[in-house]
C-alpha cells in the first residue's frame, strides 16, 4: 500500500533485472538537435547524415547528469500565450527567488497598506455609530479613540515577540497549530481566511467611496468600478511580490504624506482660527441621527467598528519570509515603525474629526437602520462624504491639497487589499503543505507568485462586493470577527509557546516579560472579540460565526482524503516487464488514416490486438467489414451491434467480457482521436472519444493511450 518501502524497491529491481537482457541500450537524447536525417546509400558504401543544432534557441539543455529548461525568447509567440507574457512577464527562474525578496521600504509599502490605510475609515465607523444615538454621543469618540490607540500598541508589541520566536515566520495559524493544537491553528486559519477576503473587498469600497467624495457622479458605478480594481491587483500580483512592492511603493508613502499634512494643517487651523466650520453637524442623511439611544451596548458597538484600525497587524509577522536577509530583524523594524505611524494618524484624524464636530455620511446596506437598509436607498440617498474628505475640505478648501489627499486616500484603500494578496496566498501554501487545503495551492507560478491563492483571493473577494454592492458600512460588521479570533489565538499560542520555553530553559525575565506582552494581548483582543460578535452578530457577523467552522470541517475533510488516499493507493497493473501480458483493444468508427495508425501501434506493443466496432446500422456493419478484408484483416475485428445506439455502455461490457476471460491480462485500451484545426470546431462533432476516455478514466487497471490525429490546417497552424 502506498509509496513502497526503499527494500521493496530493491526486490522489485532485481525482478526487473532478471526479466530484461543483460544489457540494455544506452539511450539518451541530445536536446540541442533540430533536424536528424540518414539519407539512403548512395553506393559508396555508407549513408550521409546531416545534423542542425539549435544552439541557444534550444529549450533544453543538457546540465551534468540531467536536463535543466532554459529560457528562450520566443518573439514569434500568438494568441494568449504573446497576450499572458505581454501583461506578467517573462517566467523567473526559481533560483532568482531570493532576489525577488523585498527591503524594508518596498515591504512597508506590501505589507503596511492595509493597518495604514484602515485610519482613513476607522474613527468614521465609530462615529457612524456614534451618530445613530444624537449629536451628544459623538464626544464618545475621544474615550473610544484612545483604547483603540492602546489596544494597538499592545498588539503590535504582541506580534513584534512573535516574529522573534518565529523568524521565518508566524502568522496566527502557524502559532495556533504548533502550540494550541491542529484544530486552534484551523480555526485561526479559517478566520484569516475571511479576514483577507473581506480585506480586499473592504478596502477596495473604502477606496470607491473616496473616488466618489470628490467625483459625485460617479456614485450609480461604484460596482463596477471596484471590480475593475480587484482585477487589476490580481493582474498586477501575478507579476510577482517585488514589482507589486515597486508599484505599490509611492502611494503608500504619499498618503503618509498627505495624512501628516492634513494633521499639521488642520492643527494650525484649530489653533489659529477656533473649531469653526461650515462641515459641522453635516450628514447626508439627518433623519439617522437619534435613530438609537444612548447605551454601553451602542458604545461597545462603536469601539468594535473603529477596531478596524488594527486590521493588517499581524501581515507583517505572516510574511517574514519575503523580506530580506536578516528577514526577523528587517520585519520586526518594519512592524514597530509601521504602528507608530498607524496610532498618529488614527489619533491626529479622531481628534481633528471630534474638534470640528465633523459628522460622518452614510452609505446603502443591507441590515442598516431607515432607508439605508431599504432597495430605493441607492436612488434616494445623497452622495456621500468621507469624515476624510470633510476634514480635508476644512484644512485645504477645494484646492490642490484637498484632491492630493483624496487620491492618495483612494490609491492607499485600493492598494491595501495588496497586503491580503501578498498573505492570502502564503496562508493557502502552508495549509496545503500541510494537506489541509488542495496541493494545487503550493506551487509557484511562473514569476514566483502563488498563482492560484492569488486568482481564487481576486475571485471570492470581487463576488462579495459585488453582493454588497460595494457598501463599506455593510462589509464592516463582517469584518471584525475574523480579525479578532486571529489575534486571539496567536497571542494565546505565543503565551503557550513561551511557557514550554520556561519549562524547558527555565523562567527568565525575557520569557516572562513576553508571556506578558503576549497574555495581555490575547486578554484585550478576547474582549474585543466578545464585543464585536455580540452587538454585530444580528448585522452580519453571524455570517462569519457560521463561516469558520464551516471552514474547518473543510479542511478536515480535505485532509482525511489525502491521508486516506495515501494509505489506498496500490498497483493495478504490474510493476515489472515479465509480469506484463497487453491485450490492445482499439475502438474505430471506420477505417481511415486515423484508425491505421492506431492499429499500427497497438500492434507494435501488444502480439494480442483486437479492433470493436459499435453499430446500430446494417449498412455501416457490412461498409467495415468489406474495408476490413480489402485491408486483408491483418487484426482481428469484433463488430457489437448496438440496437439502442450506445456506444460507451457495450464498450465497457465488451472489456469487462475481455478481463474475465484473461485475468492476468493488461487491458490496453488504444484510442484513435481527431484533433481539429479550431478550437470552435470541438463543437461540430461528436467527441466519442473524449466520452470513452471519461468513461474509462474511472475504470481500475485499465490503460488508455491515446493516438491524436492532427488535421492539416492545425499542423499548418502550427
Amino acid at each position: 500500500m502506498g509509496s513502497p518501502s526503499p527494500d521493496a524497491l530493491r526486490e522489485i529491481g532485481l525482478r526487473w533485472a532478471n526479466q530484461l537482457p543483460d544489457k540494455l541500450p544506452s539511450w539518451r537524447v541530445d536536446p540541442d538537435i533540430e533536424l536528424y536525417e540518414d539519407d539512403e546509400d548512395t553506393g559508396a558504401g555508407g549513408g550521409v547524415i546531416r545534423i542542425a543544432r539549435r544552439g541557444e534557441g534550444a529549450a533544453l539543455e543538457r546540465f551534468e547528469d540531467k536536463l535543466r529548461v532554459r529560457r528562450v525568447e520566443q518573439n514569434s509567440r500568438r494568441g494568449f500565450a504573446s497576450l499572458r507574457t505581454l501583461l506578467l512577464g517573462q517566467p523567473i527562474a526559481s533560483s532568482r527567488q531570493v532576489h525577488e525578496r523585498l527591503s524594508k521600504v518596498k515591504a512597508m509599502a506590501v505589507l503596511s497598506s492595509d493597518p495604514l490605510s484602515s485610519v482613513a475609515y476607522a474613527t468614521e465607523q465609530t462615529l457612524a455609530v456614534l451618530l445613530l444615538a444624537g449629536a451628544g454621543a459623538i464626544s464618545f469618540s475621544l474615550p473610544v479613540g484612545a483604547v483603540i490607540v492602546v489596544l494597538l500598541l499592545i498588539v503590535g508589541l504582541s506580534y513584534r515577540q512573535t516574529i522573534k520566536a518565529y523568524p521565518s515566520g508566524g502568522g496566527s495559524y502557524i502559532v495556533a497549530k504548533d502550540n494550541l493544537g491542529p484544530v486552534p491553528g484551523l480555526v485561526a486559519a479559517a478566520a484569516l481566511t475571511t479576514d483577507y477576503i473581506l480585506t480586499v473587498s473592504v478596502s477596495i469600497s473604502a477606496g470607491v467611496q473616496a473616488v466618489t467624495s470628490a467625483f459625485p457622479e460617479l456614485t450609480g458605478a461604484v460596482v463596477p468600478i471596484g471590480v475593475a480594481i480587484i482585477g487589476i491587483m490580481v493582474m498586477v500580483n501575478l507579476r510577482g511580490v517585488r514589482e507589486a512592492g515597486t508599484i505599490f511603493a509611492a502611494p503608500t508613502y504619499l498618503f503618509i504624506l498627505a495624512v501628516v499634512a492634513l494633521i499639521g494643517v488642520g492643527g494650525w487651523h484649530l489653533l489659529t482660527q477656533g473649531p469653526h466650520s461650515s462641515f459641522a453637524h453635516t450628514t447626508n442623511y439627518p433623519a439617522a441621527v437619534g435613530l438609537e439611544g444612548i447605551s454601553l451596548f451602542l458604545i461597545l458597538k462603536a469601539f468594535s467598528s473603529g477596531c478596524t484600525a488594527l486590521t493588517g497587524v499581524e501581515a507583517i509577522s505572516n510574511g517574514v519570509p519575503i523580506f530580506k536577509p536578516p528577514e526577523w530583524r528587517n520585519a520586526r523594524t518594519t512592524l514597530m515603525v509601521m504602528v507608530g505611524l498607524a496610532v498618529g494618524m488614527f489619533a491626529g484624524i479622531t481628534i481633528l474629526a471630534h474638534s470640528f464636530q465633523i459628522f460622518p455620511d452614510f452609505t446603502c446596506g443591507p441590515g442598516l437602520p431607515g432607508l439605508l437598509g431599504r432597495p430605493e436607498c441607492a436612488a434616494q440617498l445623497p452622495a456621500a462624504q468621507t469624515v476624510l474628505s470633510k476634514l480635508g475640505h476644512v484644512a485645504f478648501g477645494t484646492g490642490a491639497g484637498y484632491f492630493f489627499l483624496q487620491a492618495t486616500t483612494a490609491l492607499i484603500l485600493i492598494l491595501a487589499a495588496n497586503t491580503s494578496f501578498a498573505d492570502f496566498p502564503r496562508l493557502l501554501y502552508l495549509l496545503a503543505r500541510d494537506k489541509y487545503a488542495p496541493t494545487q495551492f503550493v506551487s509557484l507560478g511562473d514569476r514566483l507568485a502563488f498563482s492560484n491563492g492569488i486568482i481564487t483571493l481576486g475571485v471570492l473577494s470581487a463576488l462579495l462586493y459585488w453582493y454588497f454592492k460595494g457598501s463599506t458600512d455593510a462589509l464592516i460588521p463582517l469584518y471584525t470577527i475574523g480579525v479578532f479570533l486571529a489575534f486571539t489565538l496567536s497571542q494565546a499560542g505565543m503565551v503557550e509557546h513561551w511557557r514550554r520555553l520556561t519549562r524547558s530553559e527555565g523562567a527568565s525575565r525575557a520569557h516572562l516579560g513576553s508571556m506578558l506582552m503576549n497574555g495581555t494581548g490575547a486578554v484585550m483582543t478576547t474582549v474585543v472579540l466578545v464585543i464585536a460578535a455580540a452587538t454585530k452578530f444580528i448585522y452580519g457577523a453571524w455570517v462569519v460565526v457560521l463561516l469558520v467552522p464551516v471552514m474547518v470541517l473543510l479542511f478536515l475533510a480535505v485532509h482525511r482524503h489525502y491521508t486516506g488516499a495515501k494509505r489506498r493507493v496500490h498497483s493495478e497493473t504490474p510493476l515489472t516487464p515479465g509480469e506484463v501480458y497487453p491485450i490492445a483493444v482499439v475502438p474505430v468508427s471506420d477505417l481511415g488514416e486515423p484508425q491505421l495508425q492506431a492499429l499500427a501501434l497497438a500492434r507494435r506493443i501488444a502480439d494480442e490486438v483486437v479492433a470493436v466496432f459499435i453499430s446500430d446500422s446494417p449498412e455501416k456493419i457490412a461498409e467495415i467489414r468489406e474495408k476490413w478484408k480489402s485491408w486483408g484483416g491483418l487484426v482481428p475485428l469484433e463488430v457489437i451491434e448496438s440496437p439502442y445506439r450506445s456506444l460507451v455502455r457495450p464498450f465497457l461490457e465488451y472489456l469487462d467480457a475481455v478481463k474475465a476471460q484473461h485475468q492476468d491480462a493488461t487491458i490496453m485500451v488504444v484510442l484513435p482521436e481527431m484533433v481539429y484545426g479550431r478550437w470552435w470546431h470541438q463543437f461540430l462533432h461528436n467527441q466519442t472519444a473524449l466520452r470513452l476516455k471519461a468513461a474509462l478514466l474511472f475504470r481500475p487497471g485499465t490503460v488508455v493511450i491515446n493516438v491524436p490525429y492532427h488535421l492539416e490546417e492545425s499542423r499548418r497552424a502550427s
